[in-house]
C-alpha cells in the first residue's frame, strides 16, 4: 500500500514536473496497476491482501534522469541593416534653349563678273641721256675751258697737222706732242694739257664710232682704232712709194705711245696685235687683210 502510494506520489510529481509518460511507466510496478477511484470522492481503502497472499513486487528500477534536451541554438541576432545612403536628389534639368529657326534666306543676288583689270602700262625706263658729243674745227682751244680733256677723232682731211700744248708762248718746248697725217686722225688730250691746235684736219668730235664698213674692210692712210675700225691680224699694203706705219698703244702722239714702226719702200706687211689701241700709216696705199 505504501509502495502504491509512493508510486502515485511519484507519478504526480513527475506529471507536475512535466516528465514524460515513459518515465511514469518505469516507476509503475511490473504487475498491473490497481484501479483507483477518482480522487474527487474519498472512498474507503479496500483491504489488500496480506503479504503472504500478494506476491512480492519487484523493486522499481531507479528512474533515469532524462538527458537534458539540447538547448536550441540561439538564433543569431540579426545585424543592423546599413542605413541606405540618401539618394542624390536629381538637379533640376535646365530646359534647352529654344532652337533658333533660321529665317529663310533670300536667294543671293547674282554678282556681275569682275571686270578684268587692265595691267598698268609700264613705262620703259628711259635710257640715260648722254650729253651731245663735243665738236670743234681748226684753231687753238683751251683744254678744260673751251674743250674738255679726252679722246677725239676726225673722219677725213688731208695733210692734217695737230699739236698738244703746255703753253701758248709758241715755242717748241711748249709742244707736248704733234702729228702730220693724211686722212682721219685720233688724239687723246690729257688733263694737264693747256691747249690744242689743229690745221686742215676737218671736224674733231668725241664720237668714236667706226668709220669703216667693217673691221676687215680695206682702209687707207690715217689713224684707225683697232677692234673698232679695223681688226687685229695680218695686213698687206699695195703701195709703191715710201710707206711709213706705226702700231700704237695709245693716242697721245708721243714716242711712248708707239709700240713699233717702220719705213718701207713699196708693199708692206704688218701684224696688228689684238691689244693694240690703234694703227697709223702714211703714203702706203691701201691695206688689205691677209690673215
Amino acid at each position: 500500500m505504501k509502495l502504491h502510494l509512493c508510486s502515485l506520489l511519484a507519478a504526480s510529481l513527475l506529471a507536475a514536473c512535466g516528465a514524460s509518460p515513459t518515465a511514469t511507466s518505469l516507476l509503475a510496478p511490473t504487475t498491473a496497476p490497481t484501479a483507483t477511484r477518482p480522487p474527487s470522492t474519498p472512498t474507503a481503502i479496500q483491504p489488500t491482501a496480506t503479504p503472504s497472499q500478494v506476491p512480492p513486487t519487484a523493486t522499481a528500477l531507479p528512474t533515469q534522469t532524462p538527458e537534458p534536451t539540447s538547448t536550441s541554438t540561439s538564433t543569431s541576432t540579426p545585424r543592423p541593416t546599413a542605413t541606405p545612403a540618401p539618394t542624390n536628389t536629381p538637379r533640376p534639368t535646365v530646359p534647352p534653349p529654344p532652337t533658333f529657326t533660321p529665317r529663310p534666306t533670300s536667294p543671293p543676288v547674282p554678282t556681275a563678273p569682275p571686270v578684268p583689270t587692265v595691267p598698268p602700262t609700264v613705262a620703259p625706263t628711259p635710257k640715260p641721256t648722254t650729253p651731245p658729243a663735243v665738236t670743234f674745227g681748226d684753231g687753238i682751244r683751251i683744254v678744260g675751258q673751251d674743250i674738255p680733256a679726252g679722246t677725239y677723232r676726225t673722219r677725213g682731211g688731208s695733210t692734217c697737222y695737230w699739236e698738244r700744248l703746255s703753253g701758248f708762248g709758241g715755242t717748241l718746248g711748249e709742244i707736248v706732242a704733234n702729228e702730220n697725217t693724211n686722212g682721219p686722225a685720233v688724239v687723246t688730250l690729257a688733263g694737264f694739257d693747256k691747249g690744242f691746235r689743229a690745221s686742215r684736219c676737218g671736224i674733231w668730235t668725241q664720237d668714236l664710232s667706226p668709220i669703216t664698213a667693217s673691221p676687215v674692210s680695206p682702209f687707207g692712210s690715217g689713224t684707225y682704232i683697232v677692234n673698232r675700225d679695223i681688226s687685229s691680224g695680218r695686213w698687206r699694203s699695195d703701195g709703191t712709194g715710201s710707206c711709213y706705219w706705226e702700231r700704237l698703244r695709245n693716242f697721245s702722239g708721243t714716242l711712248d705711245g708707239i709700240i713699233a714702226n717702220d719705213n718701207v719702200t713699196g708693199s708692206a706687211i704688218v701684224d696688228i696685235g689684238a691689244g693694240d689701241a690703234g694703227f697709223n700709216s702714211s703714203r702706203c696705199g691701201t691695206w688689205t687683210k691677209i690673215g
